[in-house]
């Protein structure tokens, strides 16, 4: 599970399992009390976002879309927003897990980050933050999702 790979070992927050086809997440840790679906997910909502030129402008924000457009490369018009949060993409690489090569997307924002890996069919969304503990940061948050994405792409997923 979800809280199993990504949270009783100290090195994420949060974690959620997405359908590749379409972001839809399916599935979200800490599961006590539905913890990590307030931390992963929130309804679509408007943000002030900088324009080009300085100004600001209200613009209603999917997350669904926006985390999509991620885990695909690329990147989110008015950025990547993952449980009201905006996260900055920082780099996206390529690693192999089993015998299959998975894009792994890493973002952040001020003590916390995240990384996303697409497999062939579902999105791992790793989440962590270094206020939780030393062990929370992107090498460990990293790390522990491409371990869960290797069992799941083991799985045939």
């Amino acid at each position: 599970t979800i809280q199993e790979w990504l949270i009783d070992e100290g090195y994420c927050c949060a974690g959620a399992l997405a359908y590749l086809e379409s972001g839809e997440m399916y599935a979200a840790a800490p599961t006590a009390d539905e913890a990590g679906w307030g931390m992963v997910y929130k309804e679509d909502h408007e943000e002030e976002i900088m324009q080009d030129d300085m100004s600001t402008k209200k613009v209603t924000i999917n997350e669904q879309s926006a985390f999509l457009e991620a885990a695909k490369g690329q990147r989110p018009a008015n950025g990547l927003w993952i449980g009201g949060e905006k996260y900055t993409i920082t780099q996206t690489t390529e690693e192999t897990v089993g015998d299959t090569d998975v894009k792994v997307i890493m973002a952040n924002r001020p003590k916390k980050g995240l990384c996303l890996v697409p497999t062939t069919s579902q999105i791992v969304l790793a989440m962590y933050n270094e206020e939780m503990g030393a062990t929370q940061n992107a090498g460990n948050c990293k790390k522990t999702a491409l371990a869960f994405a290797e069992y799941l792409v083991g799985a045939g997923y």
